[in-house]
């Protein structure tokens, strides 16, 4: 045999090897295809342990198809929780079926979203954790060597039962999330649906959302089209409703929609969604809304809270390090005892239930929530009701609400009302009520500024006796006058610190001046504040006449809450009225002494100071006992010698000369003069 025949020999050998080798590759392919490759589970295992830095667990039944495509098929799947969390595992899903092609792994490129045919699941259960220093259980320390990808576009996805547990100590939520879904190219009206209970922030919370799928809200980018939604949370006592679209979960997040919210207190809203809104009466509010990339846009049309009707446009732009929000609120009428609750009193009431015998609330305010957002708001109220003292609105009110670095603002106030204006300003500044490293930290500081003029106060404020009823002769009886009237004009610059209303009062400090102008005032309530007896009987039967008031004045100063006065007095042609004593705020306490000095003759009139003591809620009016037992005991022993000098000691010869001023200048300076007498 020759070399070439050797040669050739060798050569057909190694051709029958290599196809040998060929056919028992293919066989062995073949044989493990059919076996569905199960050596393959405990490498891929590791690889995806060396991945994810995560304990995982591929459980059996594990079947694994590489012709046609990739297919992988297991009884489950584990991923566990890191290290420093106590849950049994992140992700534990059963009955996976995960399809992949071919041809859209080989086209891949950097930077592009993994394309899955198919994901299918019976059951897939996670426990999802964040603690306060706002490490999560879902993050993964993933070693990047690429560009980020997208979320992976999914085409076809089943998930029969689905559960994620979550507990979050960052916003205190312990909730459980159910969700299901069947959708995919394959189906004509795909649906998911994702149910929520637990509690969210110390309160219980339960929600739905149905949409058209997760997938295209998922995958979507943001020029894509948006998918149909519509959903409802209760929150407490907050109930909501949404209505609109969705897309591009995962990038820029868009909602667009109309929302209907309504509970007890915005307060509560805030709570939900971590702004600052005040305690308030019940409301229900309809809205528009829509997501940017990082602004949110709120139209309210109406809004309705207690007996308010509001209105309002909003921006809200979570970009900055604290999100901002900025706008214009409006409406035609707002009810103050509607904002009651904001400041510690119960809706429609101000005092509280827990401090019963108080007129002002001692609740302390929530200032923890200033810290959650900036503010810049227009305020625009086409009325404002004060109450049920007040007999006339505030027409229209203007102002501008802020709420920079935890202090809030109410400035550049105008209204009007009763022919007057009223200005000022109230701030309160939390800042160092939030500092930790204060301890312990000082109560907001609070500081008031308010100016009225020319405010017609028989306009504005209930100061009319009750109409008498009508009789068989009288079709209208005639109205009495008010008790008071004139222009009230003056000003009041306070200052305090207090977490709670009844606290700030306690602390106040400042100063009060009113002065009422082209005033009169009723000539019954004068003789009766000289306990003048006759001419009090004699107005009674002739009917009560407004007297001008020549002067009318008061001035006060306040210190650590208790009110003195400086100035107190009311000058008529009849009668000079001064008050004396104190108001103590913090303990709501009265101690005043009403003199009255009758200017004229009075045959019966007993002289005597008026006290006016006692708890705000329940004041006790007296007449102070030592001038008349004097006057008493002078006219008994008149009347042992003769019964008719016992008017005697009540006769009042008036003053020697009466003032006629129609200024406060004069008949302040007699009363110093007077006094230093």
């Amino acid at each position: 045999m020759n070399d070439t025949q050797i040669t050739s020999k060798k050569y057909l050998s190694k051709r029958w090897w290599f196809a040998g080798g060929v056919v028992a590759l293919i066989l062995a392919v073949i044989l493990c295809e059919i076996a569905s490759w199960p050596f393959l589970r405990q490498p891929m295992q590791q690889w995806l342990q060396a991945q994810l830095h995560r304990k995982v667990e591929i459980e059996r039944p594990f079947r694994l198809q590489l012709l046609g495509g990739l297919r992988l098929q297991a009884g489950g799947l584990k991923i566990s929780a890191p290290e420093g969390f106590e849950a049994p595992y992140f992700v534990d899903a059963h009955g996976l079926d995960l399809q992949l092609r071919y041809r859209d792994l080989l086209t891949l490129k950097a930077g592009d979203p993994y394309r899955v045919e198919s994901i299918r699941a019976d059951q897939l259960n996670a426990e999802l954790l964040r603690r306060a220093d706002r490490h999560a259980s879902w993050e993964f320390a993933l070693e990047e060597t690429s560009p980020p990808r997208p979320f992976p576009r999914i085409e076809q996805l089943a998930v029969t039962q689905g559960r994620a547990n979550v507990s979050d100590a960052v916003t205190d939520a312990q909730l459980t999330v159910d969700f299901f879904t069947e959708e995919g190219t394959h189906l004509a009206t795909p649906e998911s649906r994702v149910k929520l209970t637990g509690k969210f922030r110390r309160l219980p919370i339960q929600g739905e959302l149905v949409t058209q799928g997760f997938l295209p809200v998922a995958t979507q980018t943001k020029d894509s089209p948006p998918m149909n939604a519509q959903g409802w949370l209760n929150y407490g006592a907050v109930q909501a409703q949404f209505r609109g679209m969705v897309y591009d979960l995962f990038g820029t997040q868009r909602v667009k929609g109309k929302v209907e919210v309504k509970g007890n207190s915005l307060a509560d809203v805030g709570d939900l969604l971590n702004l600052t809104f005040p305690r308030t009466a019940a409301f229900k509010v309809n809205a528009m809304i829509e997501k940017g990339v990082d602004q949110w846009q709120v139209d309210i049309p109406t809004a309705q809270i207690g007996r308010s009707r509001l209105s309002g446009q909003f921006v809200y732009d979570f970009a900055p390090e604290t999100p901002m929000l900025s706008g214009k609120l409006q409406g035609a009428l707002l009810m103050l005892s509607d904002l009651a609750p904001a400041f510690g009193a119960d809706q429609g009431s101000a005092t509280t239930v827990a401090h019963p015998g108080k007129l002002f609330p001692d609740e302390s305010l929530d200032f923890t929530t200033y810290g959650r957002m900036n503010a810049d708001i227009d305020v625009h109220l086409d009325a404002v009701d004060l109450g049920k003292a007040f007999k006339q609105r505030i027409a229209p009110l203007k102002l501008r609400l802020t709420l920079i670095k935890h202090k809030l603002s109410l400035a550049e106030l105008q209204a009007s009302t009763a022919q007057g204006t009223l200005s000022g300003a109230l701030s309160i500044d939390a800042h160092d009520s939030t500092n930790e490293d204060l301890s312990p930290p000082p109560a907001p500081a609070w500081d008031i500024q308010l100016a009225v003029r020319d405010v017609r106060l028989e306009q504005w404020l209930n100061v009319a006796p009750a109409a008498s009823k009508k009789t068989d002769q009288q079709a209208h009886p005639p109205t009495p006058p008010p008790y008071i009237q004139g222009q009230l004009s003056g000003k009041a610059k306070l200052q305090g610190r207090g977490r709670s209303t009844a606290a700030l009062l306690k602390s106040l400090d400042g100063e009060l001046a009113f002065m009422v102008a082209k005033g009169e005032i009723s000539h019954l309530v004068v003789e009766a504040a000289g306990l003048d007896i006759a001419q009090a009987v004699g107005v009674l039967i002739k009917g009560d006449q407004p007297l001008p008031m020549q002067c009318a004045v008061m001035g006060w100063h306040a210190k650590q809450g208790v009110l003195t006065p400086d100035a107190a007095l009311i000058d008529t042609p009849v009668t000079t009225v001064t008050m004396q004593g104190e108001v103590n705020l913090g303990q709501e306490q009265l101690n005043l002494n009403v003199q009255a000095s009758p200017k004229n003759f009075s045959p019966f009139t007993v002289r005597a100071p008026i006290l006016v003591t006692g708890p705000f809620v329940d004041p006790q009016v007296t007449v102070s006992p030592g001038p008349i037992a004097a006057r008493v005991a002078g006219g008994v022993l008149l009347a042992l010698i003769n019964p008719f000098a016992a008017i005697l000691p009540f006769l009042d010869p008036g003053s020697a000369s009466a003032v006629h001023d129609d200024g406060c200048q004069h008949t302040l300076q007699q009363l110093k003069t007077r006094k230093q007498r």
